[in-house]
């Protein structure tokens, strides 16, 4: 329940991941690409002029910050699944993402300029802009690669300069706009937030509990990044505050995030 497309930061197209999706054997999914609906969209659409019966679920990854905890924001990622497309509320974070989005943009030409001494033209974000509505920084490496031979592991370690927690969702506003629409929201790979901020389980356990009670609905307990250990020990958290569980690879293609597999749901130990 947590596959991207080339309309965000994956690789391929409506037409390739569906195709990827029927030949690993996969029969129940969700497109959650990066603040915007276009490969969610297009893939529903195939999926209905095909009359297929494969199980498909409406979806997005928002990109959030929970404001003020504990003294200090955290950056973290919500799943929205099974909602209306055109429902006003989601309607209105797509919009007011985008809008941020853009505003993170012209951060990231400005440090390409303080860092590499090249000024990314207007005309090559607008040519990217039309393969994607979710630009991001391996959007902008793609540009950059054109002006040299840029290690990419150096770029996104300097984008690690990016200042940008003003430019993401609030996570109660996220929760409350979506409370009285059709869809749930869920916590996305935890271990993420784990590693970002250096928390234990119990951090984590705690966050948790403070979400649930703003009205959070699903932890996604399996993920790619989660070994068995780590998704027993989620899903005991889950069970705890009453959420929904869900798994999903975090899929983007073999050239982007080579060690994930479309369908696998569990790190190796």
């Amino acid at each position: 329940l947590h596959i991207h497309t080339k309309y965000s930061d994956g690789e391929d197209n409506e037409f390739e991941i569906l195709q990827k999706i029927k030949k690993v054997g996969i029969n129940e999914f969700a497109i959650c690409d990066h603040d915007n609906l276009e490969g969610s969209q297009k893939v529903h659409n195939l999926l209905k002029k095909e009359n297929s019966n494969l199980i498909f679920h409406t979806g997005v990854e928002l990109s959030c910050i929970v404001n003020n905890y504990k003294s200090r924001n955290i950056d973290v990622h919500l799943l929205v699944r099974d909602f209306d497309y055109y429902d006003e509320n989601i309607l209105f974070l797509i919009n007011k993402i985008s809008s941020l989005r853009k505003q993170k943009i012209q951060r990231m030409v400005d440090l390409i300029k303080q860092v590499y001494n090249i000024h990314i033209k207007q005309s090559e974000i607008n040519n990217a802009l039309k393969e994607t509505n979710s630009f991001g920084k391996p959007h902008m490496y793609k540009i950059l690669a054109t002006y040299g031979n840029y290690d990419r592991e150096e770029f996104f370690q300097n984008m690690r300069k990016l200042k940008s927690s003003d430019l993401k969702l609030d996570v109660l506003e996220v929760i409350n706009k979506l409370k009285n629409t059709q869809g749930y929201v869920t916590l996305a790979h935890p271990i993420e937030i784990m590693k970002e901020y250096n928390m234990s389980y119990e951090d984590i356990d705690e966050l948790v509990k403070y979400l649930s009670s703003k009205g959070l609905d699903g932890l996604e307990t399996k993920h790619s990044t989660h070994t068995k250990e780590d998704a027993d020990i989620f899903s005991k958290i889950a069970k705890k505050y009453n959420l929904k569980e869900t798994e999903g690879s975090d899929y983007h293609g073999p050239n982007i995030k080579p060690t994930i597999k479309l369908g696998i749901c569990e790190k190796k130990q």
